[in-house]
């Protein structure tokens, strides 16, 4: 089946999306960002989100002079706004709608102040997709996902809709990683879940190469400082150094590794979404 790298919570990709052109933009959230207990550099590129802005743009006939005119703005029916938002990504599909509360935030996904760290690696293996405050508007061309403000604030589903498991942003995380679990259990041939237990010593591990990265450039740098500095030390520093890159790299691998897994039909494996990010 085809397959796609298995990139951190999917940053670009080729392909565009079905029907009309999409101009979606992302918008990338580190565990740092979102609030969660300090992570060194390499977890937190790992850790990242990804969300897709799509954006309907329709065009009436060209007139006879060869312009186009833009259509006025309309409601598209649930089976047209599913395919559109999904475009070419095969993952299934985590669409959060933003409010005037939320709006710009990431925190009816994630929550301020806590761990998220499994929710930002279940993302990963989502097509994330965020919807404007105005998707409430009856003209909307996404309205039928969220048809008013008592409308979920987001939901998970398989790629054509199905398996719909609507949550609000006050969800419990454990209600949302069951929910995340599900449907990921039910996309891919292996369950994502298993693989997060797998990959959560690494990332410990690698926030711990990370510290000592940082340890190591420190004592580097103080060396420097001194007038005449002990260059037998600093070789051995230097060497210690590009040993614990090569770890880092090394781990990193690994979870990328870990995370490939094939959906069960189609599309891609999870990681970097096929429409193009512009």
């Amino acid at each position: 089946m085809p397959t796609s790298p298995g990139g951190a919570g999917g940053n670009s990709g080729g392909g565009s999306p079905a029907g009309p052109q999409a101009g979606p933009g992302v918008r990338t959230l580190s565990p740092s960002m979102a609030g969660a207990a300090p992570h060194g550099p390499s977890t937190k590129e790992l850790l990242k989100l990804t969300w897709d802005y799509p954006v309907y743009q329709a065009t009436n006939d060209a007139p006879s002079d060869g312009t186009s005119v833009k259509a006025p703005r309309e409601a598209l029916s649930r089976e047209d706004a599913i395919r559109y938002i999904a475009g070419k990504d095969a993952r299934p599909l985590l669409v959060l709608r933003e409010c005037p509360v939320c709006n710009k935030t990431d925190n009816a996904l994630l929550t301020p102040g806590a761990d998220n760290d499994k929710t930002l690696f279940f993302s990963r293996w989502f097509h994330c997709v965020n919807l404007p405050v105005d998707v409430i508007q009856p003209d909307h061309p996404f309205n039928v996902l969220f048809p008013d403000n008592d409308a979920e604030h987001l939901f998970v589903s398989a790629i054509d809709g199905s398996g719909k498991i609507p949550l609000e942003s006050d969800t419990s995380r454990v209600d949302l990683w069951s929910a995340m679990g599900r449907v990921l259990a039910a996309a891919y041939v292996r369950d994502p879940s298993a693989v997060y237990r797998d990959v959560r010593s690494i990332l410990d591990k690698l926030d711990l190469l990370d510290r000592r990265i940082s340890d190591l450039e420190a004592r580097k740098a103080e060396l420097m400082e001194s007038t005449v500095p002990d260059q037998a030390r600093l070789r051995k520093l230097d060497a210690e150094i590009e040993e614990t890159r090569k770890d880092i790299a090394s781990k990193r691998e690994e979870v990328e590794r870990l995370a490939r897994i094939d959906l069960r039909t189609g599309g891609a494996r999870a990681g970097t979404p096929t429409r193009a990010s512009r």
